[in-house]
């Protein structure tokens, strides 16, 4: 008895899931027009797994050369940990693709959001990193810029229709779960090395 009620409220909260991604697909699609376009299609490669993959090893090798290893070796790790768990999950849900055009190409499945979940993890460890760096206006301020920027990354790929709401929030809540505990390993680990 109890297992069906379960099974019946899961099935419900799905088939609420899937109305709102239906109702935000079909609300962005009218959104739609040629500024916009180009303006996520841009903005969608901030948070393409190449472009943050290759940032994070432009960074590891300045960091390595300022004699802050910890921060290569974490950026490069957390990188590397979200990428794996990112295909593993996609390849578990296996959940497919938005339906109708999408505006971009996109390859594999659609739960989680590899973009929004690898940006979240990349750009919230710089905020983190910026906000220890600069503790006054210009830290938050850089913090929120960047917060901006995961938020319309996660944006673009609804707009550009090859995800759905639901698939970005999972990244963006999967995405912040990772960062927390990468930044506690961080503060661990800094705080046994005194650096």
């Amino acid at each position: 008895m109890t297992e069906f009620y379960y099974g019946f409220l899961l099935s419900g909260i799905f088939d609420r899931v899937v109305l709102l991604d239906q109702l935000v697909q079909q609300s962005v699609y009218e959104l739609r027009n040629p500024w916009l376009t180009v303006f996520f299609l841009k903005l969608t490669n901030l948070g393409s797994p190449l472009w943050l993959m290759l940032t994070g090893a432009i960074l590891a090798l300045y960091w390595l050369k300022q004699k802050k290893h910890l921060q290569a070796v974490f950026i490069s790790g957390m990188l590397i940990t979200t990428w794996i768990l990112i295909n593993y999950l996609k390849v578990l849900f296996s959940r497919s693709r938005p339906l109708y055009e999408a505006l971009t190409l996109a390859r594999g499945y659609s739960l989680p959001s590899g973009h929004a979940m690898l940006s979240l993890v990349f750009y919230g460890f710089l905020a983190y990193l910026l906000l220890q760096k600069w503790r006054d206006a210009k830290g938050k301020a850089a913090a929120v810029l960047l917060a901006v920027l995961v938020l319309l990354i996660g944006g673009s790929r609804i707009y550009l229709n090859v995800h759905y709401l639901s698939d970005v929030l999972v990244g963006y809540l999967l995405g912040a779960v990772l960062l927390a505990l990468f930044i506690r390993l961080f503060r661990a680990l800094k705080g046994k090395s005194g650096g």
